[in-house]
């Protein structure tokens, strides 16, 4: 693979890793710390042990990550605009989406099939506080980053599909992998059984396959609609750069 940029081949690379995998991390390693190496698979003392490792995280990882990524959305808008573009679609495509999850979400919550509501979970474990109007708000702002975060992954990874309908089966695809990824990995696995099975079975596992269906549906509308013709490719060809 021949990179005609290598400063531009970085900057996506660091955009990746800054706005995708730091960002989603926190909740998998908190909540993993907490299940795995604490053995605390249920209640509020396994949402105090995800806090023990995200009041490091946070400050040390996930705020600096952010900033970063927010440097080189500023530095790309003038100097790289595909990157720009995927960076800025990807994360405002993922947060619409997640308004879209959130329909569902909440119909999960008020029907006992979920067991707990998702960012209550995570801004106690953010921020330590029992004041709803302290981790509540933290918590909102974690769930739709994290929305925008997958919706930048998306982007970085799969670009501009040739048609509406290959954008959207490629994001319905990613979402399912991240639906497998929460149905047998931290925080929900340790807490519901796999798939759900040991909480509301099948109402958990159909409620978020539903939801995470409907968030890839959006965000492989949104994406297609506002990429320009010449983001069509995947991380490959868009390492290598334009007329690849």
């Amino acid at each position: 693979m021949k990179i005609t940029d290598k400063r531009r081949a970085f900057l996506i690379l660091l955009a990746l890793f800054t706005g995708g995998a730091v960002p989603i991390q926190l909740i998998t390693l908190s909540f993993g710390y907490s299940q795995y190496y604490q053995e605390i698979a249920m209640g509020p003392k396994m949402i105090m042990g995800a806090h023990e490792f995200a009041k490091l995280y946070i400050p040390l990882v996930y705020v600096p990550a952010l900033l970063i990524l927010v440097g080189l959305i500023l530095y790309s808008r003038r100097n790289y605009p595909d990157l720009f573009r995927r960076i800025v679609i990807g994360m405002g495509a993922g947060m619409l989406a997640t308004v879209a999850l959130d329909y569902f979400r909440e119909m999960g919550v008020i029907n006992g099939w979920l067991p707990g509501d998702t960012p209550a979970m995570f801004g106690k474990a953010a921020t330590g506080s029992r004041s709803f109007a302290v981790y509540y708000p933290v918590g909102y702002m974690v769930h739709f980053l994290n929305g925008a975060n997958f919706g930048l992954l998306f982007t970085f990874m799969w670009g501009r599909q040739a048609s509406y309908q290959r954008s959207v089966a490629w994001a319905v695809l990613w979402l399912l992998v991240v639906e497998l990824g929460m149905m047998t990995g931290p925080p929900m696995t340790p807490i519901v059984g796999p798939f759900g099975t040991n909480f509301a079975w099948p109402q958990f596992f159909l409620l978020t396959l539903t939801a995470h269906i409907a968030f890839g549906i959006v965000l492989g509308l949104l994406s297609h609609l506002w990429l320009q013709p010449e983001d069509q490719g995947g991380l490959l060809k868009f390492l290598k750069g334009p007329g690849s």
